[in-house]
């Protein structure tokens, strides 16, 4: 089967095929993220049928495919009304209107529930259920007609296929979901339907004659497309960083315990400097040490690893500055900033094609 392969990133939508007899890969086209038209802080809204339709354009210049794969920057999410139309922008992962305050305290330290390790996530602005809790306020004729919930993932495959559907890994950053089991929590809204969150990676429906697969988190993606090792940790430098290494068994910690492929775990420290922060602060003398302390930081809160591998663009624009402070780390370390989540989608797809051969 010829798959169209898309990563939607903040920065960038890019797309590759896989042509499935072969094996062979067509080249990587890019298309510019929809801008925000809001975004003074803490509010960072896009324009979501903008982001449907540059998927459309995708769809209408790629021939001879048989199914559409996506890898989607999560926490951000979109609600409905009773007809399942959007009645919100893409509130984008960036968004933080959590952190405003209400009688001199934040919606994010009112929350009155705890986010467990359980569900992959933390306590943070940008988790789309605390942000709904804030919405409950601030947008309160929103927040009463809302009756879906979609992350961005689910609601591209809504629009493709009527199926509001998606990977446990796009679905567990919104912080609704038990990440082991892919049910929802006791933090549901009863008001608000959630996205049917699937363990595995298959078919959500059809668009056409194509098959729609549920889409899967970003990370996870370039984890799998970088081919990361047991004994290392892996930096991903975006537009935000993680430090992250992998668990085959459940693990907890001072850290986010994300759910992974084949039932293994992703101990994730997030919020670290990344492309934006490092473009802002390039001309700061002291910026490689800032970095390296930031880092060191984030590892010793990991489960203990031997090696480094570096991923994402930041470190390909920034290579120079990123060598240095790998150096400083004092592990051994390889800049690979060439592997993305296009990658892990094509293993994604080489497994269920061995799966598929083997029954």
């Amino acid at each position: 089967m010829n798959s169209l392969l898309i990563d939607i990133g903040s920065t960038s939508i890019k797309w590759t095929c896989h042509w499935g007899r072969s094996g062979g890969k067509g080249n990587r086209m890019t298309l510019p993220f929809p801008p925000p038209y809001r975004n003074t802080q803490p509010y960072f809204e896009i324009d979501v049928e903008a982001i449907f339709q540059a998927i459309l354009i995708i769809l209408r210049q790629t021939n001879n495919i048989d199914r559409v794969c996506f890898s989607i920057q999560m926490h951000g999410y979109v609600l409905g009304d009773e007809k399942g139309q959007a009645i919100t922008p893409y509130i984008s992962w960036q968004d933080e209107r959590a952190s405003l305050q209400h009688d001199g305290i934040s919606y994010m330290k009112r929350f009155p529930y705890r986010v467990t390790p359980e569900s992959g996530s933390s306590l943070k602005a940008n988790l789309p259920v605390i942000s709904l809790y804030a919405m409950r306020s601030l947008m309160p004729v929103i927040y009463q007609k809302a009756r879906v919930f979609y992350t961005l993932g689910s609601y591209l495959v809504y629009r493709l296929t009527g199926v509001n559907a998606t990977h446990i890994t796009d679905a567990a950053p919104s912080g609704f979901y038990n990440a082991r089991s892919a049910q929802p929590t006791d933090l549901k809204i009863p008001h608000i339907s959630l996205p049917e969150a699937s363990m595995d990676f298959k078919p959500a429906g059809k668009f056409h004659d194509l098959a729609v697969y549920t889409p899967v988190g970003d990370q996870q993606a370039s984890v799998l497309g970088s081919s990361l090792k047991p004994d290392s940790y892996l930096l991903n430098l975006g537009t935000a960083a993680q430090l992250c290494t992998l668990s085959e068994q459940p693990a907890y910690g001072d850290y986010e315990s994300r759910p992974y492929f084949d039932g293994q775990t992703l101990c994730t420290v997030t919020r670290l400097l990344g492309g934006r922060e490092i473009q802002k602060m390039a001309e700061n003398h002291l910026l490689a040490q800032h970095l390296t302390n930031e880092y060191l930081k984030a590892m010793r809160k990991l489960p203990s690893r031997d090696r480094l591998l570096v991923v994402g663009g930041a470190a390909h624009h920034h290579r120079a500055l990123i060598e240095q402070v790998c150096k400083n780390l004092m592990l051994p370390y390889e800049i690979s900033p060439d592997a993305d989540a296009l990658d892990g989608l094509i293993k994604l797809l080489s497994k269920e094609n061995a799966a598929a051969a083997n029954k």
